[in-house]
C-alpha cells in the first residue's frame, strides 16, 4: 500500500491518483486509478476465477457486518477499522465448507464460533483484558436468548487498570443475532435469512459510572432478547466493552468518543455442532446430564470409623558419610657422604665412601662400619686387630626448618670428636647396621 508524505501531502484526485485517509494510518493512502474495466471483469471468460473470488469475498465483507452489528453500540470502543480483521475470520469460517463449489460456498459461523471467540476491538491502545484483569463470568441460553454477566469487583491497581486521563468509568454488554449467510444462486450474491431484519441488532446493558480512582463494586448484569429466529442458522453472540466518561457541565458525565476497550465475549451456536457449544468460563445447564433415575448399590455400605492420628513430627534422618583417609606414604631419602679415613697400619689417607639409608619418620641411631680396601666380610667384625676400625655412631635429629642434621663419631683410637655433616651430605658407601634403639 503507498503512502503520501512530503510538503505537497494532499486528500482527493489528481489526474490518475486517489489520496484519501484511513482510520488508523498515520498517512495518506495513495492509490491509483487504472486496471481492466468493469465490464470486462464481469464478462470475460478470463476473470471467471476472479469472479469466484469476488463473490465469496463479498459474501465474507457482507457477513462480517452482521457480527459488527451484533455489537453495534461498542463499535466506537476501538482505535482502528476492524472490520477488515472480522472479514478474515469469515473467511476461515467460509473456506471450511467443503460440499459447496468454488465461489458459491456457504458462511456458516453457528458450527464454527470458537473462531471468533475473544476478538478483540483494539490494535495499539490496552485491551479489554489488559484493563480489567479478572475472569468475567457467564451464561448464556441460546433458547432464550438472554445471558447473565457477574463481574467481580474492580480496585485499582489491582485488577483494574485504567487510563488516567479520564476521571469515570462503566461496563457496557451487548447481546445480538448474527445469522449464518449463503449464496442466492437466483440473486447471485450472498444473502441471509429472509426472517433477518433490524428486530436481530444487538440490545445493551450497562453499569453506572464509577470513579477510575477508586474501581467499582462487584455487579451482575442481564438482558434478553424478544425476537426469535424461526430455523437454526443464527449464532447468539455476547460482547463487553469498559466506556469511559468525563464531567460537562451541571454535573453531567458524557462518554469521551474514540476511548475505551471491547472485545467479543463468547458465541452460541447450534447445539449439535462441536464447536458451537458453551464457552470455556460458561456456566451452562446444558454441559450436563442429569439422570432422573435413583441409584441402588448392591453391596453392603460398610461405615469405616475413622481414628484420629494426632500430630506427627515429621521423621528426619541424618546421613553421615566418611571420607578416606589420606595416608601419607614416609618420605624415604637416600644421604651419600664421603668422610677422609686415615688408616693406621697402612699408613695412608683413603676416601671411603658410605651410603646410608634412613626414614625422616622413624629417625634410627645407624651404626656404620668401614671396610678398607680389600676386605669385605671383616667388616662385620669391628675391634679386629689386623683391620683398623672405625666405629661411628651417627643421629639423625631435627634442626632449624625442620631440616635433618647427621651427627657422627669417628673412633681411631684418640678421643672422639662430634663433628655436623653438611647440609648436602648424601650419605656413606659401606655395609650398615640400622637398630631402632
Amino acid at each position: 500500500m503507498p503512502f503520501l508524505e512530503g510538503p505537497f501531502a494532499f486528500t482527493g484526485k489528481l489526474d490518475m491518483l486517489s489520496a484519501y485517509r484511513m482510520r488508523g494510518v498515520d498517512k495518506i493512502v495513495v492509490r491509483r486509478k487504472g486496471g481492466p474495466s468493469g465490464e470486462k471483469v464481469k464478462t470475460s471468460p478470463s476473470f471467471e476465477n476472479t469472479r469466484r473470488t469476488m463473490s465469496e469475498f463479498g459474501g465474507c465483507s457482507r457477513h462480517g457486518s452482521y457480527v459488527r452489528m451484533a455489537m453495534h453500540q461498542l463499535r466506537r470502543l476501538s482505535d482502528y477499522n476492524f472490520g477488515s480483521d472480522i472479514n478474515s475470520i469469515m473467511r476461515q469460517v467460509q473456506l471450511r465448507d467443503g460440499t459447496s463449489e468454488w465461489g458459491r460456498r456457504s458462511i456458516t459461523l453457528s458450527e464454527h464460533t470458537r473462531l471468533l471467540e475473544g476478538f478483540s476491538t483494539m490494535y495499539k491502545a490496552p485491551s479489554f483484558d489488559s484493563i480489567v484483569r479478572t475472569p468475567v463470568y457467564y451464561t448464556m441460553d441460546r433458547a432464550n436468548r438472554s445471558a447473565r454477566i457477574e463481574i467481580a469487583e474492580l480496585i485499582r491497581d489491582i485488577n483494574y487498570f485504567p487510563q488516567n486521563n479520564h476521571a469515570m468509568f462503566r461496563l457496557t454488554v451487548t447481546l445480538g443475532i448474527v445469522p449464518d449467510v449463503t449464496f442466492d444462486v437466483a440473486a447471485k450474491e450472498y444473502l441471509p435469512p429472509t426472517w433477518y431484519d433490524p428486530s436481530y441488532y444487538s440490545i445493551d446493558i450497562s453499569t453506572g459510572w464509577n470513579p477510575s480512582l477508586e474501581g467499582m463494586e462487584s455487579t451482575v448484569l442481564e438482558l434478553a432478547m424478544n425476537a426469535l429466529p424461526p430455523d437454526n442458522r443464527w449464532t447468539l453472540m455476547l460482547s463487553i466493552g469498559i466506556e469511559y466518561g468525563a464531567f460537562r457541565e451541571g454535573g453531567k458525565i458524557d462518554e469521551v468518543k474514540r476511548f475505551g476497550s471491547a472485545k467479543i465475549l463468547a458465541l452460541r451456536g447450534k447445539e449439535d455442532v462441536p464447536g458451537g457449544g458453551l464457552g470455556d468460563d460458561e456456566m451452562g445447564e446444558e454441559e450436563f446430564n442429569v439422570a432422573d433415575e435413583a441409584v441402588i448399590e448392591d453391596l453392603p455400605i460398610v461405615k469405616v470409623k475413622k481414628v484420629s492420628e494426632g500430630f506427627r513430627q515429621p521423621e528426619m534422618r541424618y546421613v553421615y558419610s566418611l571420607k578416606e583417609a589420606v595416608v601419607e606414604k614416609p618420605e624415604v631419602k637416600v644421604y651419600r657422604y664421603a668422610i677422609p679415613v686415615i688408616a693406621q697400619k697402612e699408613n695412608i689417607i683413603s676416601t671411603a665412601e658410605t651410603s646410608v639409608m634412613t626414614s625422616v619418620v622413624d629417625q634410627p641411631v645407624v651404626y656404620i662400619s668401614l671396610l678398607p680396601e680389600g676386605s669385605r666380610d671383616t667388616a662385620n667384625t669391628p675391634g679386629t686387630s689386623d683391620v683398623p676400625a672405625l666405629r661411628s655412631a651417627l643421629t639423625l635429629a631435627p634442626a632449624v626448618d625442620d631440616q635433618p642434621r647427621l651427627y657422627y663419631r669417628p673412633v681411631t683410637g684418640g678421643a672422639s670428636t662430634e663433628k655436623a655433616a653438611p647440609e648436602n651430605w648424601n650419605g656413606f658407601s659401606a655395609q650398615v647396621r640400622t637398630s631402632s634403639g
